[in-house]
Parts: structure tokens; C-alpha cells; sequence
């Protein structure tokens, strides 16, 4: 037989399977994005109006176009969010479409969760085949606090979204130098900020790196393509804040969380350096005075692993850490080709900045902060995998993909052990499988043997998480620190002081957490009032519940945490004079707790000398319009 007659012979066999592995393929992902939606989506309403404080700002901006432009908390635009508000327009956009409800708000947080899911297989997928990409979007899809935060109205979802999008453009970039894709990515980032601000630019000193070692042609002209990213970035990211920063204040809502009422001083104190240095606090969460017994700061490598953080990130942290040191130490072994090493590059470099970050970040941190995390480590995990797994006819990648098994499962055991909820056979279930890949890894030899390990291993790496995510669906998830995932049996563990809040413990807290519950007669006297702001309370959570529950605006006095200084007393007193606020609500718990500002404190005390004081079913409000 000729050389030719034998191609023309193999020709349609090799045709065929290429056909079947990528139905294979596209079977798989279908099911994955399915599989992701249907979880992301499940009961969703049961999350309520989620964390009111941005739910409230979407209502306002459904109802005033101001407001929405602004990121006003209330329709009457007092005083602002305290992020920018590109996910509150989205949010806002929804309302407008679909009405006020549960549905309308966490929809679209569901459907970019499931499209990062689908960046994340299409970024693997561009250097690696089918089975990591999938494993990728599976860890991802998977990871607890994705499940939490993209069932959740908290701005993590758009970002991590946007974030994830620039990185599949910068690597798209490199295989063909296109201007647009170095482009789109400072655009993503730009908008990533527009949504959480500097946390969205996690992945730049990673970006820079692979581009600078892996983008064709000079050095200069790598160069070159950055800085017009950077420019594309700047001006996405940055014209609204020029816009507000230009207006004069009267002509706008004070500007949330900032001192000065200026979007910049926001951005480079609050959301900026304030994330960076420890603040002291007490142990039940006040902050501390000079001779007060300070809580222990929990910042260092310890802090991801802790009770508070590991639920939520921590069960594929360890074979993440060990791949990134292994793509490190044995890329001469692995012999991977130009565009897989940018993609292990990318990832390893992301992945070890997040984690640096989080780790050592200052003390306003929140346990869903982990978000960050979970992208790059879809990223690492089964990129070093895979690699391992082609060279496993060696001794040492066979014996070190074994150990990485090993120690996902000791992670997921310890993890485990955080919570006394877990059934017995679970933990039995996961020690024992992940126990079993280990020794599969490393003595399988036949081809279906191979096979099996891997499905076992990618079950191995999800199924504890999985566990979590059921305990997340099943159980109500609103105000401010969400957490995936059952009680922790630290009675100081944030799970149970959450959990003492929500039930009233001390009182203080659950208003800054959750809200105080509207009172049903109250938001019925509220929706009668005919006035610009129907009511005035604080914290931002109690006037952002009796927004939601009446439909009117509601000024949140201080905003967040009833320490901005907006209003003052005279912008107070005058807004009463000129009969713009209805009802003053009484709160007594945050007086007593003693950090609001001396601004809302006035306020309050003025009120009390002034107006007549009556009960509605428990609450006491001032009627300001008598």
C-alpha cells in the first residue's frame, strides 16, 4: 500500500473521532453551564432583598434617573453608595424591566457568574484540551464563595466577571498582538473598577508580566501596547469619577463613605489605603479607645486557613499553592510549549499576588474578599494537573501529582473539622476518595484505569466544596458578610457572631449587619407620606429595609454607618422646615453604641427636644411634618 492510499484510508477514521471528541466537548460544556445556572439560580428569591444596602440603591435608581447616574442611595439623592455604580445600574436596568423584586436584583449576579464560568474554560481551553478546561470551570463553578456571591447582589460577581474577561483578552493579545485585544482588556479592567474599585486590578502586575515576556515583537513595542491598555483603562475607569469629582457638591448627592464628599478621596482612603492598614477594634466589634484590650489580628498566611476565610476559598488552596511552586520548580520537566507556559505564567502570577493580598491586606477585610481568589485558582489547579498527569511516566511528576491529591484532601479534612454540622459518613466519603485518587494517581497504568483516576480526581476536588454549597442553597443568605457553607464551632468563628446578630445579639449589631425588620404598620404610615424623603434613620441598612418595604426614599443619616457627615444638623433642619422628611425612626441601640457622627447625633438629640415622640408596634418614631 502507498504512503497516499494509507492517509486516504486513516483520513475518515481520525475525521470521525475528532467529530466525537468534540461533541464530547460540547456535551460537556453544555452540561457544565447547565449544571452551573441551575445552581446559581435554584431558590434564589430565598435570598430576599439580599444586602438591602445595594438593593435599595437599585430602587432608587429605577425610580430616578439621577439616582441612577449617581449611585444614590435614595430616589431623593442625599447621599450615594459608597463603590461606583456600574453594578447598581445593571441591578437598576433589571428593576426598571421586571419590577422590584428578589428576581429582578439576583438574576443578573446568576448570569455572570455562569459566563466567568464560560471565560474560565474558553481561557484554558485556548492552550490546553478539553478535559482541563472543563475541570477549570467545574473548581470554579464550585468554589463556595462563587456559589454565595453569584446568588448574591454584592458588586464581586461584575467584577470578577470583567476581571476574568481582560485576562482572556491579554492572552488572546499575545497569540496574535492585535491593538483591540490590549484594549478590550484596559477597557475590562476600567469597568472592573467602575464596579469595586481597586480591587478589580488584582491581575495587572500578572498581565504586565506575561506580556512583557511572552508578546511578540520589541520590547518597546510591548510596551507601547500597554500603555495604550493602560490609557483605554483610565478613561473606562475613570470618566465618572472625573463627572462627579467636577460637579459642584450642591448639584449632587454627597458622596458615600467619603470624608470630604469626593469620589477621589473615596477611592484612595476608604476603598484605597484604609483596605491596608489594621484598624483596632474591641472583640465584640467596636473600635478600640487607647487602654481597651484589642482583638487579636488575625493578617499573615495563617488568616486564609482560618475558620473564617477556608470555608469559603481553602479546599483546593493547598494543590493550588503546591502546583504553582511545581510549574515553578519543574517547567524544564514539563516541557510545555510558548502558549501553555503564558497561560501557567498568567495563572501562578495571579493566583500568588491574590494570595499574598488577602493574607496581608489590613484589618476591613471580609471573609467574601476570597472571591478574588477563586478565579486564578481555577486557573492553576487544573493547568498543573493536566501537566503533571502528561508526564506521569516519570517518578517525580507521577509522585508529586499523588502528594498534590493528598493534599487536597488533608485541606478539605481540616476544613471539615471547622464545623460540627458535617455528618460523620461525609467526612468518611471524603477522606476516603480523595485517599483512593492519591494511590490511583500514582499505580494506574492501564488506559481505563487512567481514566477512572482522572473522573475520581476531579470528583475528589469538588466534593467537599459541593457539600458546602449545599448548606449555602439551603439556607437564607442577606446583609452585609454573606458566608458559604454551615455554623463554625468557633464560638467566635464571623459565622456564629453572625448568627448571634441575626438573632438580636447585641442589637447594635444586627442593625449594622442585617437591618432591623420594618416594621409592617410603620412602612404603611411611610407609604402614605407624601413627602420628598418619607422617613430619616440610620444605619444605611434600617433606612435601605423601610425603603425596599415602602417604596419611598428613606435618608440614611451618615450613610453606611451613620458616620458620614451628611447632612448636617443645618441641612437637617432645613430639609424639615422646608417639609421635605416625614418621620424621624428612633434608634437607640447605635446611639448607645457610640460611633456614630457627631453630625447624626445632633441630629437625633434635636429631634428628641423638638417633636413629639409616639410608638408604632415597637418603634418609636417623630412625626417631622406635624
Amino acid at each position: 500500500m502507498s504512503v497516499a492510499q494509507a492517509s486516504r484510508s486513516v483520513a475518515p477514521i481520525s475525521g470521525r473521532a475528532s467529530t466525537r471528541l468534540w461533541r464530547w466537548e460540547q456535551v460537556g460544556l453544555a452540561v457544565l453551564l447547565a449544571a452551573t445556572a441551575s445552581m446559581f439560580l435554584w431558590g434564589l428569591d430565598r435570598n430576599g432583598w439580599a444586602n438591602p444596602y445595594y438593593s435599595a440603591a437599585a430602587q432608587a435608581g429605577s425610580q430616578d434617573w439621577k439616582a441612577f447616574f449617581y449611585g444614590s442611595l435614595d430616589a431623593g439623592n442625599l447621599i450615594t453608595v459608597d463603590k461606583p455604580p456600574l453594578s447598581i445600574w445593571i441591578m437598576s436596568l433589571s428593576v426598571r424591566l421586571f419590577g422590584l423584586n428578589s428576581w429582578a436584583l439576583l438574576v443578573p449576579q446568576a448570569l455572570m457568574g455562569v459566563t466567568t464560568t464560560w471565560l474560565i474554560y474558553k481561557i484554558i481551553r485556548r492552550s490546553h484540551s478539553a478535559a482541563p478546561a472543563l475541570l477549570g470551570g467545574l473548581i470554579y463553578a464550585t468554589t463556595p464563595v462563587v456559589v454565595l456571591m453569584s446568588r448574591y447582589n454584592n458588586p464581586e460577581p461584575l467584577m470578577g466577571l470583567l476581571t476574568v474577561a481582560a485576562v482572556y483578552f491579554v492572552l488572546r493579545a499575545i497569540e496574535d498582538n492585535r491593538w483591540a485585544w490590549y484594549l478590550l482588556a484596559g477597557a475590562s479592567l476600567g469597568l472592573g473598577f467602575m464596579a469595586k474599585q481597586i480591587q478589580a486590578f488584582l491581575p495587572i502586575p500578572a498581565l504586565v508580566l506575561v506580556v512583557l515576556i511572552f508578546g511578540a515583537g520589541t520590547l518597546g513595542a510591548r510596551l507601547v501596547r500597554l500603555l495604550a491598555a493602560l490609557a483605554a483603562l483610565i478613561i473606562s475607569g475613570g470618566w465618572w469619577m472625573t463627572l462627579v469629582e467636577l460637579t459642584p457638591a450642591a448639584a449632587r448627592p454627597y458622596v458615600g463613605g467619603s470624608a470630604t464628599n469626593s469620589i477621589l478621596e473615596l477611592t484612595l482612603d476608604y476603598n484605597g489605603l484604609a483596605r491596608f492598614i489594621r484598624i483596632p477594634t474591641q472583640a465584640d466589634g467596636n473600635r478600640a479607645a487607647a487602654h481597651d484590650e484589642l482583638a487579636p489580628y488575625n493578617g499573615g498566611f495563617t488568616r486564609i486557613f482560618d475558620g473564617n476565610f477556608a470555608p469559603e476559598i481553602a479546599w483546593v488552596l493547598f494543590p493550588a499553592i503546591a502546583l504553582s511552586i511545581v510549574m515553578i520548580v519543574l517547567h524544564r520537566t514539563l516541557s510545555l510549549s510558548t502558549r501553555k507556559r503564558s497561560a501557567a505564567v498568567l495563572g501562578v502570577a495571579w493566583f500568588t499576588t491574590t494570595l499574598l493580598l488577602l493574607c496581608f491586606m489590613g484589618s476591613m477585610i471580609h471573609t467574601y474578599y476570597t472571591y478574588s481568589l477563586a478565579a486564578p485558582t481555577a486557573l492553576v489547579v487544573p493547568i498543573g494537573l493536566y501537566e503533571l498527569w502528561r508526564k506521569r511516566d516519570r517518578v517525580v511528576p507521577r509522585s508529586v501529582g499523588g502528594l498534590v491529591i493528598a493534599s487536597g484532601t488533608y485541606m478539605c479534612f481540616r476544613v471539615l473539622n471547622y464545623s460540627d454540622v458535617w455528618p460523620i459518613w461525609f467526612r468518611i466519603l471524603v477522606v476516603a476518595g480523595g485517599i483512593l485518587c492519591a494511590a490511583g494517581w500514582l499505580i494506574c497504568s492501564s488506559k481505563r484505569g487512567t481514566l477512572m483516576t482522572a473522573g475520581g480526581v476531579a470528583i475528589s476536588l469538588i466534593l467537599a466544596p459541593m457539600g458546602a454549597n449545599v448548606y449555602t442553597l439551603a439556607m437564607p443568605q442577606k446583609g452585609t458578610n454573606p458566608q458559604s457553607g454551615p455554623i463554625a464551632n468557633d464560638p467566635m468563628a464571623m459565622s456564629r457572631l453572625l448568627a448571634s446578630a441575626r438573632a438580636g445579639t447585641p442589637a447594635w449589631a444586627a442593625q449594622i449587619a442585617f437591618g432591623a425588620e420594618p416594621s409592617p404598620h410603620v412602612a404603611e404610615l411611610l407609604r402614605q407620606q407624601g413627602n420628598e424623603w418619607t422617613a430619616a434613620t440610620y444605619s444605611a441598612q434600617n433606612a435601605a429595609l423601610y425603603q425596599l418595604e415602602s417604596g419611598r426614599p428613606v435618608i440614611a443619616l451618615g450613610g453606611w454607618l451613620g458616620t458620614d457627615p451628611a447632612p448636617t444638623l443645618s441641612q437637617f433642619q432645613r430639609l424639615v422646615t422646608e417639609r421635605k422628611v416625614g418621620y424621624f425612626i428612633w434608634q437607640e441601640d447605635l446611639l448607645e453604641r457610640g460611633e456614630l457622627s457627631q453630625d447624626t447625633i445632633d441630629i437625633s438629640l434635636w429631634v428628641h427636644e423638638n417633636f413629639k415622640e409616639e410608638t408604632v408596634d415597637g418603634v418609636r418614631i417623630y412625626d417631622l411634618d406635624s
